[in-house]
Order: C-alpha cells, then structure tokens, then sequence
C-alpha cells in the first residue's frame, strides 16, 4: 500500500528510474573494477619484464633489457642472441621473439618495431641513448636467420 501510494505522487517514475539507472552505472563500475579493466597497466620493472618474458616462452631467460620510458613495453635478449619484444595490449602484455630486424625503424631516442605477425601491431619504444644500441644489434638478427 506504501508503495503504490509513493508511486502516486508526481514524478515518482522518473525518481525510480533515476535510482535504478544509478544503481546499474555503480554495478557495471564495481563489475569493470573486479575484472581489471580499463588500468593503465605498466611494466613495473626488470624483473616484471623478466617475468612476463618467461611467461611468454618457457626458457627465455633474458640477460639484458631495456625498458620503455613509459613502461609499455619492453626489449630482451638472451644468450643465444634472440631478442623478445613485448609491448602492452589492452590491459595485458602480448610478447613476439623477433626474427628480423626488417620491422626496425630508428628515430633518435625512439626504436619503432614490427613482427611478421599482423595482429601483434607496431609499437614505438622510448629507449633514450639505448635506442642506437639495440637499432644496431638487431640488424644481426637478419644475418644470422
């Protein structure tokens, strides 16, 4: 009886639909924050790139990195001279081991790179001064497939 005497008043629709549109936008905030999307996700260091290498290809254990300025990807190499790229895709990371270096494109502080595989994109890495350093060491990679 309370309610249809609420419901009654004027503009007591609009209240309700007000009120549930609200608690709908708060779910769907609380259901994006449970899932993880929407961050701003970063490599928080070496040993989180070192990770997520090992993740990618069980046995890549890398002996030198470089890291983005931003944190959005990353460049390593192993021993046996293989270089894995891995950069961010979505709210996670996506890693290819280059086999070339035909996707390099080298602007000052900036190292632009491509794989063979279409869906892995381009992403272009703040190295700074180790940019010209990893430009010229990946031009091994060619010569030695």
């Amino acid at each position: 009886m309370a309610l249809d005497a609420l419901l009654a008043l004027p503009g007591a629709g609009i209240a309700l639909q007000a009120i549930g549109s609200l608690v709908a936008v708060l779910l769907v905030f609380v259901l994006v924050r449970a899932l993880g999307m929407g961050s701003d996700v970063r490599i928080a260091d070496e040993d989180e790139a070192r990770a997520l290498a090992e993740a990618a290809h069980c046995g890549f254990d890398p002996v030198e990195i470089a890291l983005d300025r931003a944190r959005i990807g990353a460049l390593l190499r192993n021993r046996a001279g293989e270089v894995m790229l891995i950069r961010r895709h979505g709210a996670r990371f996506a890693a290819r081991v280059l086999s070339s270096h035909a996707g390099s494109r080298l602007d000052r502080g900036f190292l632009t790179l491509s794989t063979e595989d279409p869906h892995f994109g381009s992403i272009t890495l703040d190295l700074g001064e180790k940019a010209q350093v990893w430009a010229a060491s990946l031009r091994r990679l060619g010569a030695s497939a």
